[in-house]
């Protein structure tokens, strides 16, 4: 990927000196970084696009075997794609958002309620509400991800999407909790810490490819995201209200590596290279043409070796149908079939890369699908963004969407102006605070 060094000197524009905001997609077969600043100027465009400075990407250890890295390659990857995004980005990055997309991510759609303690409800009660509902979710082998309020109901009335300022005495929230495996959890942050960064957040990969990819009429019309990772496969469901579901299915690009190294009788590293290269839904390409695919010979090393691509088809085809059946399982299960299905399917993940997987897409899930990309990017080729960086694309997005106290400059010194207007703030926010609590 191609980006200028930044030359933060006195004629930098003033989106340079902003603080560095950083995204951290740590997967089975790559790690990625990307590093970027909120840009005032892009931020008035309506579509709120993203200038990206620094752009990380390490291949996973895990990758020649098939089989899990450990704890110090795993960190050894994440140090150097934060210490590349650093470097073009010329400068340092201490805290990242981390995404998991690892197994056990689930959803529940939990009722909890709580008491207005003034007249009318005011924003500290649905903090109250959300807390109510993540605890009512939540489990001691869980660690809560997202709390996504979907409705409230004023004393048993009707649903509304936002009851501040109305009156009641008790206030019910609906919201989808998503969780993860607290020990899952804590060993990506201590994988991270040990690459030297901080974890400001971490955010499920399918919340936050569908950040990337959909636009919010999309997922307000009723859309489910699929990533296709290599070691599993991400769901996220979207209705009006927000995000209603979201979940990992155990399966991924392992699996195909796996049936490949099996059929063409090679090392699964040959085998990545293979798929990666000719891969395809069968149907998709020209099945008599023949393809380099090394094997293991009689002395146990790899010699030259070809096959036909039809091979390679019949060989994936099969695996990629399970994968899909297993995910629209899991959909109807979580109550998401016939009518209440999504409308649309958005594929991103390495699997959305394979030839034809969106035409079996739309057999296998019943759905109108599209090959997702991360959208509203600028500073490097677009034509290198494609599904496999919509996790990161995502975080990148959430993380500017949420900015945190570090986003706020020590050297920042308000006028005269700014100084009174912030002082009759202060006063209205206190009497505010009196009357809801008095």
């Amino acid at each position: 990927m191609r980006a200028e060094p930044l030359l933060l000197d006195e004629e930098a524009p003033a989106w340079a000196l902003a603080p560095l905001a950083a995204a951290l997609d740590v997967g089975v077969s790559k790690t990625v970084c990307l590093a970027a600043r909120r840009d005032p100027v892009l931020d008035l465009h309506p579509d709120r696009p993203l200038r990206v400075l620094g752009v990380g990407v390490q291949t996973a250890p895990c990758i020649a075997s098939g089989k899990p890295a450990d704890f110090d390659a795993c960190a050894r990857a994440i140090r150097v794609a934060i210490e590349e995004a650093a470097a073009m980005a010329a400068a340092p990055i201490k805290r990242v958002t981390a995404c998991y997309s690892g197994p056990g991510i689930h959803a529940r759609i939990v009722r909890a309620g709580v008491r207005v303690r003034g007249r009318a409800v005011a924003t500290r009660d649905l903090d109250t509400a959300i807390d109510a509902a993540m605890h009512a979710g939540g489990a001691p082998q869980l660690t809560v991800l997202h709390v996504e309020p979907l409705r409230y109901t004023l004393d048993g009335g009707e649903a509304v999407a936002d009851p501040v300022g109305m009156a009641g005495r008790m206030l019910t929230i609906e919201a989808c909790v998503v969780t993860a495996p607290t020990d899952a959890i804590e060993a990506l942050r201590a994988c991270i810490r040990w690459a030297g960064a901080e974890v400001e957040d971490i955010v499920a990969a399918p919340r936050a490819a569908a950040l990337a990819v959909m636009s919010h009429e999309e997922r307000a019309g009723g859309a489910l995201l699929v990533d296709i990772g290599a070691g599993s496969i991400g769901l996220a469901a979207f209705a009006g209200e927000g995000l209603v579901h979201a979940e990992t299915v155990a399966a991924g690009g392992v699996r195909l590596t796996r049936d490949l190294a099996g059929k063409l009788e090679t090392t699964y590293a040959a085998a990545e290279r293979v798929k990666l290269a000719f891969s395809a839904v069968r149907g998709a390409c020209d099945p008599r043409e023949a393809v380099q695919a090394p094997k293991i010979g009689l002395d146990g090393r790899l010699e030259a070796s070809t096959t036909l691509r039809g091979v390679i088809a019949d060989t994936i085809t099969p695996r990629l149908v399970e994968m899909l059946l297993a995910a629209r399982e899991r959909l109807a299960r979580a109550g998401f079939s016939g009518a209440n299905a999504p409308a649309r399917a958005v594929l991103v993940g390495g699997g959305a890369l394979i030839p034809g997987v969106r035409e079996l897409a739309t057999d296998t899930l019943g759905m109108p699908v599209r090959i997702g990309r991360p959208i509203d990017l600028s500073g490097f080729d677009h034509g290198e963004v494609g599904p496999a960086y919509s996790a990161a694309a995502g975080l990148l997005r959430w993380r500017l969407d949420t900015p945190t106290l570090a986003d706020v400059e020590e050297t920042y010194q308000p006028s005269l102006a700014e100084a009174a207007r912030t002082m009759r703030n202060s006063a209205a926010g206190a009497w505010t605070w009196l009357r809801e609590n008095f």
